[in-house]
């Protein structure tokens, strides 16, 4: 049995699934006029037409999709409110839906059952089509807000316009389906994303890292990714990752988070580099995100280190650090004690970034919350 391109099917099991799809813009919902990229409504409306339904081992699941655009931009432009106009759109959308459990349905009962319009009006999954330049932001604050709702989300990008060959917007389309489909077990906010490598990766939306620059790769940070297709074929294979998620169901104590209400972040960023001055503005600030360099470290010689560290305790401004490895521990580490830093487990900075930013803005005790699990952070947060 399999399903054909023009959604005609052979002989055998068929069900419905309905999938929400949420256009954004971005480079996915973009034009190319001339050399000039820009973003147009209803760009990548026909990927929904490619594909009308998935198959797999004999199962066909016909695909309904329910289409919203709830703003069009490209992703560089995204601020907090970007962020919380994302966030109440999939609400509108879930509560809509008036989820009650899976809406998946074989095509004969919906054909004969009464009541199968309440049955087929819940959600089986949401896809957010979203521009890659601010995808890590996006899918965490997503997946933070939403790491325990019923209905899975999974982001899609493309490198490309559409219209471009290189493009892998279609391919991530695809997997994100076949993913909703098929494969996705548990709660969360996922990201599909081919690479060059061809390779089609379910990554968490905690997970994943920032672009590195000239590059439009997506990772998870430390290689933790959900699981990945084996290439040109639907063979999911798990990841490590796969195996401890979803740490959310054993959670008794979380935090009710919301979205940001204004366009800027209260926290200071702090990267380290040679020659290093530290800022001593900390108007608006409430907390800060201490980067190290990969090995953990940041410069413990900084003339002016002792000046800002003391300035932020006399503040009472807490500093969180992020990117240090627990199991190398260099000299220059130990100013962390002496300065008071919070240090994170191992995780997405951007994740921790946004992590910090949605629970300033609901009003949580960053020093408490932030070393904590709740749902959507990584496994490797002990309970």
């Amino acid at each position: 049995m399999f399903c054909l391109g023009n959604g005609l099917f052979m002989f055998g099991r068929r069900s419905v699934m309905n999938i929400a799809v949420l256009f954004t813009g971005g480079t996915i919902g973009s034009t190319l006029a001339g050399d000039v990229i820009g973003t147009k409504t209803g760009a990548a409306d026909g990927l929904l037409d490619t594909l009308p339904c998935v198959e797999r081992d004999g199962r066909v699941e016909e695909i309904t999709y329910q289409v919203y655009h709830p703003y069009t931009l490209l992703s560089e432009n995204s601020t907090g409110l970007t962020i919380a106009q994302l966030a109440q759109s999939i609400r509108e959308v879930v509560s809509e839906a008036k989820y009650t459990g899976s809406a998946k349905v074989t095509l004969e009962k919906k054909e004969a059952a009464e009541d199968s319009a309440a049955m087929y009006s819940g959600l089986d999954g949401v896809i957010i089509m979203h521009g890659t330049d601010t995808l890590a932001y996006s899918a965490a604050a997503m997946g933070y807000l939403f790491g325990d709702c019923d209905i899975p989300m999974v982001f899609v990008s493309s490198n490309y316009v559409l219209t471009d060959p290189r493009a892998n917007g279609a391919y991530n389309f695809q997997y994100a389906v076949q993913f909703l489909a098929f494969d996705c077990k548990q709660k969360g906010v996922y990201v599909s994303y081919q690479n060059g490598d061809g390779i089609p990766r379910i990554h968490l939306g905690t997970a994943i890292i920032g672009h590195q620059p000239y590059s439009d790769e997506v990772y998870s940070v430390g290689g933790m990714e959900y699981g990945h297709y084996e290439k040109g074929t639907k063979c999911f294979v798990a990841g490590k990752v796969y195996y401890a998620w979803n740490n959310a169901e054993r959670l008794t104590d979380r935090p009710s988070l919301q979205a940001p209400d204004q366009w800027d972040a209260p926290i200071g960023l702090i990267y380290p580099h040679p020659g290093m001055r530290y800022p001593m503005n900390f108007d608006g600030i409430q907390a800060i995100l201490h980067h190290t360099y990969h090995a953990g470290t940041i410069c413990s010689e900084t003339p002016e280190a002792d000046k800002f560290f003391y300035e932020v305790a006399n503040r009472k401004i807490p500093i969180f650090l992020c990117g240090m490895d627990a199991d190398m521990v260099y000299e220059s580490t130990y100013v962390y004690e002496k300065y008071g830093m919070i240090v994170l487990p191992m995780a997405s900075p951007v994740a921790m970034y946004m992590k910090l930013w949605l629970l300033l803005c609901s009003g949580y005790s960053a020093k408490e919350w932030m070393t904590k699990p709740i749902p959507g952070d990584l496994p490797n947060f002990s309970i």
